[in-house]
């Protein structure tokens, strides 16, 4: 596998990205990827279906659930790799998690229904649409209503009616790092840049190791929206602390602008502290 790359971070149509794991899958052995993973959210279905799919193919991958948490107000994503995907403990919470996740959705239709005659939970509970059309049941059933133009109109309103994802009661990240590592996985924090509200690094970096002491096993570094500033201090918390180093696309089919593969990194620029070696097929037996 030297000289592939890896991208540990894309999602499949089992939650908000355009392409099922197949697709997925195809894309990244046609972008010399060697290490992949699908981290659905709160989902395990994309990533059961590619380990599957990789069997006796020049790739390895890793089981991936991307988790929703709360940590002060803000809404954290815990990245959960090499789960035994057969734990039913691990499998019921996420299930649980994926609740709470559509109890956001089911909270911004409630309060639009005071304001709009032309939809109602129930309706809203009945309504299906294309999961290949990415994005998430909401902003379609919003645009079919005439009440957004696009997604990303749909996207706003969650903010106008202030409807965050903090409004649901998450577990903490402590309660997520225990159940990964009771399943056998490791827990990365996802995209810190994205989620820590500050442009002062010495704030981030204080704020980051407070959220590593929580369980975290890593940080995912190399992420297209982080600066080359919060890439250095997540490299060198990682290097003090010796926790793994990651990177992903967050890859959303068309569904957001990102690629597969898009950060180019080498898998031997990662510290995956065995988590690579034993990646292959420990996580799922059929």
């Amino acid at each position: 596998m030297f000289g592939k790359i890896a991208d540990l971070h894309i999602h499949s149509f089992y939650s908000d990205g355009t392409m099922s794991p197949e697709e997925i899958l195809e894309k990244a052995i046609n972008r010399n990827i060697g290490l992949l993973a699908i981290t659905d959210h709160d989902m395990l279905d994309g990533s059961i279906e590619l380990v599957k799919l990789c069997e006796n193919k020049n790739i390895q991958c890793i089981s991936g659930v991307e988790i929703d948490a709360i940590h002060n107000g803000l809404n954290y994503h815990i990245l959960a790799y090499g789960v035994n995907l057969n734990d039913e403990v691990f499998s019921n919470f996420i299930k649980q998690n994926r609740i709470l996740l559509e109890k956001v959705n089911i909270t911004l239709i409630e309060k639009m229904s005071k304001d709009y005659q032309n939809i109602s939970l129930e309706d809203y509970l009945y309504y299906t649409y294309d999961r290949k059309l990415g994005g998430w049941k909401t902003l379609h059933y919003l645009i079919e209503k005439g009440i957004a133009k696009d997604v990303f109109e749909g996207l706003q309103l969650y903010d106008k009616y202030e409807t965050p994802h903090s409004c649901v009661e998450f577990p903490s990240i402590k309660l997520i790092t225990d159940y990964i590592h009771k399943a056998g996985g490791k827990a990365v924090l996802a995209h810190p840049g994205k989620v820590i509200p500050t442009n002062d690094m010495d704030i981030f970096k204080e704020d980051l190791l407070e959220v590593i002491d929580f369980g975290i096993d890593g940080i995912e570094c190399y992420y297209p929206a982080h600066t080359e500033d919060i890439t250095r201090i997540c490299i060198e918390v990682c290097e003090d602390k010796n926790l793994l180093i990651t990177c992903g696309s967050d890859c959303h089919g068309e569904f957001q602008s990102t690629e597969i593969g898009q950060m180019n990194i080498p898998i031997e620029k990662l510290n995956l502290n065995g988590l690579y070696s034993s990646s292959i097929k420990p996580a799922y037996s059929s």
